[in-house]
């Protein structure tokens, strides 16, 4: 760990606000608010049968992802060492093995690539890697071994669904047995870290909350995903549009949409629990603020995936 650690030294060394800034952008890829872009890019307005590819290969990496951060919990940059500076607090939340943003960065550049097949598109992927993994050294919140684990999880699995799935033209089979293991997954994450942040019969709730956090949010995410496909085939069913204007207002609009969603259901279940101030014994209102942060994202990507495409139809765009 210690060579690791100079490698950030190293990179923290040579900052400046040019590169502060150009790291900061950089990082931006890996990021939900990018991947949501993309992804919205892709079925609403190119290929809709790619868009539930890429989703599918994304969502599910981000959730092995988490998996792995939850049972190796190794701890950050930062921590392990109070003389690196952490950039960016707001991109820095729960556990640093492997890093979420440099295999999101992957999984969703190398995914289009395999999918889409572009050379050009494995160049871009290749390039946004490396710059996504070296930011977040720089930035001071992932070590070497991080990012490079993300980076070939990433391409591996990537490049292992997205094989697979194009295959099949038919994936309803493959979502239900998806969704199944999910959540029944989450179950029993819940119970494991549950009673392993227990001590003589009182719960660590904070501890607890900070845990499965992050999973939680991406298991309702997947199941937001395949709930929204099954919804949107069997009543939208929409299809393509040529036009360029068209394709933009169905992108923005969406965008805003999503977004708008987003920050309204964090703010109205925020009022109904407010994890920040958890305090010890408190199980019950921890496990509703995991269950409400489950419910948000799989309602954004609900409507963003299965129903939002009904006004295509309804207005002509």
């Amino acid at each position: 760990m210690n060579f690791e650690l100079e490698i950030i030294h190293w990179l923290q060394n040579l900052r400046n606000t040019f590169l502060d800034y150009f790291f900061e952008f950089s990082t931006l890829f890996g990021e939900e608010i990018v991947l949501i872009c993309i992804l919205g890019f892709v079925y609403w307005c190119y290929d809709k049968k790619i868009g539930e590819k890429l989703g599918l290969v994304v969502f599910v990496s981000v959730g092995i992802n988490s998996v792995f951060k939850l049972f190796v919990m190794r701890n950050r940059p930062f921590v392990v060492d109070s003389t690196i500076e952490n950039l960016k607090p707001s991109t820095s939340t729960g556990y640093s093995f492997p890093s979420g943003h440099t295999q999101t960065a992957s999984t969703t550049f190398f995914s289009l690539f395999y999918l889409i097949k572009k050379k050009w598109l494995l160049i871009v992927a290749i390039v946004v890697t490396i710059l996504v993994a070296i930011s977040r050294m720089y930035i001071g919140v992932h070590f070497l071994t991080d990012v490079l684990a993300g980076a070939a999880l990433g391409i591996l699995i990537s490049y292992g669904m997205s094989k697979y799935l194009s295959k099949y033209n038919n994936l309803k089979k493959i979502y239900t047995i998806i969704f199944i293991l999910v959540n029944i997954a989450l179950v029993g994450l819940f119970v494991i870290y549950y009673i392993k942040n227990t001590s003589n019969g009182v719960l660590d709730s904070s501890q607890f909350f900070f845990d499965t956090e992050s999973i939680t949010k991406m298991f309702g995410t997947i199941s937001g995903f395949i709930l929204a496909i099954a919804y949107e085939k069997k009543y939208v069913n929409f299809t393509h549009n040529k036009s360029i204007k068209n394709n933009v207002l169905r992108f923005i609009i969406g965008l805003i949409s999503i977004l708008a969603m987003r920050y309204l259901l964090k703010f109205l279940f925020g009022l109904i629990i407010d994890t920040d101030t958890l305090l010890s014994g408190q199980g019950f209102k921890a496990i509703v603020g995991l269950l409400l942060d489950y419910l948000r994202y799989l309602v954004m990507l609900f409507v963003g995936i299965g129903v939002y495409p009904r006004l295509f139809k309804k207005y002509n765009f």
